[in-house]
């Protein structure tokens, strides 16, 4: 099959939900290439042709030597309908899903070699404003040459746009184990999301299985929003030295925060920690991860200082080879870890104590003693009450303390916790609002308290405000509960009429904290010029002035003595105008002249003087004028045009002879 009269199509080489690849030769440039085409069910859709064509267009913008290039679109009527395509470079290899399922996981080393072309490339397409949405391990290629390329840029945000992944099986499937908590509630993507999908997809690589599995694509969404994935180290453990198991769960887990303000904030910023991990080297993400137990270990650690850095209670080997600890020490740096790791809470907080077991005690014992006797029973009831009454624990007031405080502190009285997030503007982010039961309420030992902890101000959406004036972008902004910066930007624009916004920063589609500011440029038209004073030149050179204004120029040819070409007049000479608009140029066409004196003149004497003054009309005798004097009979008696009238060269010039007549003797 041959499509646009040039790419011969081959066999399918990939599908998916929306789409069929095939291998395709360019028959004008003899080059081997691929050429995604829309299924027939999605191309019925104009809305979402025009998306899918609109979204090739971002894509071909990217040049990156880590994403596949796309070399052409267009589309192709397919009985009867306008199928689009993309034709995109070809890549011979395999991708990294069919690498760990033929070759096994890769060791953090190599995940942390292989991951770093991927972050650049989204990185590159990132600053272009393009978020990918569908990073996953099918996306991502290695060459025969050993290149990765990351694949499929742009064909997610269509679909998205068209409709909810979560309603599509076979779009989800395959793009709901790495998809990111905020786009599993249905909130738009940033560049944040391929981060958390790209942590994801560095866990499968390392494990050989995703971090959450279920038997629906709802269930796998649902785990990440409200689930945290069992440390990648745990799966491993058997490989991996107490440095490396730290490193690549603090890497993975920060690319997999469910907050998007905990993840990795670019790219590059994540890029910058493969790099550590590939040399051995502390990560951020270990240092961030892990201070928090530095303190508990300084004691235990401190004989050990020239030997090894310790890096939040975890010991990190220097360049020398690392110093083994007594088994005592280590199981101390364990228990240490486990006990302030950020993603042991959620776990721990959900555990029941052993009070719930010391009570089954409790009540079987009590039974018992019930069925003995009921004077005991009696007894021992109301001492239970007494005994209960008087170690009721009283909920402190925690409002504006850091949650891992809060959690230390609530525990310490013999309460479990658990937490829930909640928006607000006047407490900072992971700080406590208050509690349920509330502040001040009495409960019973081991009984369950949720901390309510800030998420910061409430997120909401950046509208789109391209297009708008500034007050319709600064109403548009209020309704979503943002402000318009003060300093307007301003640019000139050959497409945006003067006025209206050009671009905007966060992009459209962002997520900000409600109150936040949001930058706009505004349209200044098109640059201005002043139109010169054109006069006197010829019309050539006129228009080549103009032309190097970048304006354009248009001719009226006006009756005028001046010679031919002659700029005459310049609309809107010394005024200043916007670049590419037309300029009028009034130029002479040489068609008027002086009438001479052309009486006493034979007609042929004055056929001939007016033809030497460029005059091209005709002489149209009238009426004979009598005279007496016989000298003047024959001669022009009277012209019609008297001389130094201005005339056309063109025009017809009336005259009368002089005729002799005897009458005209007699007075």
């Amino acid at each position: 099959m041959m499509i646009a009269d040039r790419y011969e199509l081959g066999d399918i080489i990939g599908t998916g939900g929306m789409s069929d690849v095939y291998a395709a030769t360019d028959t004008v440039l003899g080059r081997q290439v691929a050429v995604k085409m829309l299924k027939s069910d999605m191309a019925r859709d104009e809305n979402f042709r025009e998306r899918f064509r609109q979204e090739a267009k971002n894509s071909a913008r990217l040049n990156h030597p880590n994403i596949v290039a796309v070399y052409d679109t267009g589309s192709q009527d397919i009985d009867g309908l306008e199928v689009p395509f993309i034709v995109m470079e070809r890549v011979v290899g395999r991708n990294l899903r069919d690498i760990v399922r033929d070759d096994g996981p890769l060791s953090p080393h190599d995940a942390a070699t292989f991951m770093q072309p991927v972050t650049k490339a989204l990185q590159s397409s990132h600053d272009a404003g393009i978020i990918h949405r569908d990073i996953k391990p099918a996306n991502i290629m290695v060459t025969n040459t050993g290149t990765v390329k990351v694949m499929d840029f742009g064909i997610a945000r269509a679909l998205d746009d068209a409709t909810s992944a979560m309603t599509q099986t076979s779009a989800v499937i395959g793009t709901a184990q790495y998809l990111s908590p905020e786009q599993a509630r249905g909130k738009a993507a940033d560049a944040r999301s391929d981060i958390y999908a790209l942590g994801c997809v560095m866990y499968e690589a390392v494990t050989g299985q995703p971090p959450f599995e279920g038997e629906s694509p709802f269930a796998v969404a649902y785990q990440h929003v409200q689930e945290d994935p069992v440390p990648p180290s745990e799966r491993i453990a058997d490989t991996l030295s107490p440095n490396e198991a730290v490193n690549i769960d603090s890497v993975i887990l920060t690319a997999m925060a469910k907050h998007p303000a905990d993840r990795y904030q670019s790219a590059e910023e994540m890029c910058a920690d493969l790099e550590r991990l590939e040399r051995g080297s502390v990560t951020e993400a270990a240092r961030n991860h892990l201070a928090a137990a530095e303190s508990d270990l300084d004691a235990s650690n401190a004989t050990n200082a020239t030997d090894q850095t310790v890096v939040g209670g975890t010991a990190v080997a220097t360049d020398r080879a690392p110093v083994r600890r007594e088994p005592a020490r280590r199981a101390d740096a364990a228990r240490a870890r486990e006990e302030h790791s950020r993603y042991e809470d959620h776990r721990r907080a959900n555990e029941k104590t052993g009070t719930s077991a010391w009570m089954k005690i409790v009540a079987a014992f009590l039974g018992v003693a019930l069925l003995s006797t009921a004077g005991w029973f009696a007894y021992s009831y109301f001492s239970d009450q007494r005994q209960v009454q008087e170690q009721m624990i009283m909920v402190p007031d925690v409002v504006g303390k850091p949650r891992t405080e809060v959690l230390g502190q609530l525990e310490a009285l013999g309460l479990r916790t658990v937490t829930s997030e909640e928006p607000n503007p006047d407490i900072a982010r992971g700080d406590v609002i208050g509690t349920s039961p509330a502040i001040g309420s009495q409960l019973p030992p081991g009984s369950l308290v949720t901390v309510i902890v800030s998420s910061g101000r409430e997120l909401t959406d950046v509208p789109d405000l391209t297009n708008l004036t500034a007050q319709d972008a600064l109403e548009a902004l209020e309704q979503a509960g943002l402000e318009l910066n003060e300093d307007i930007r301003k640019e000139t624009s050959d497409t945006v009429p003067e006025g209206l916004v050009t671009s905007q920063h966060p992009a459209a589609g962002s997520q900000l904290s409600k109150g936040s500011k949001v930058i706009i440029t505004v349209s200044e038209g098109r640059e201005k010029v002043e139109v010169p004073s054109l006069v006197g030149l010829n019309v050539n050179q006129a228009t080549a002035t103009l032309a190097q204004l970048d304006l354009r120029a248009t001719v009226t040819r006006v009756d005028s003595d001046r010679p031919d070409g002659e700029v005459l007049a310049v609309a809107g000479a010394n005024t200043e105008v916007e670049t590419g608009t037309t300029v009028e140029l009034r130029v002479s066409n040489n068609m008027l002249m002086t009438m001479p004196q052309i009486t006493r003149m034979y007609p042929t004497e004055a056929d001939q003087a007016l033809r030497d003054l460029g005059w091209t009309g005709r002489l149209v005798p009238g009426p004979a004028v009598p005279t007496g004097a016989a000298i003047d009979s024959g001669l022009i008696g009277h012209q019609e045009v008297a001389a130094g009238e201005v005339i056309r060269k063109d025009q017809a010039i009336g005259y009368n002879l002089w005729q002799f007549e005897a009458s005209a003797l007699i007075p």
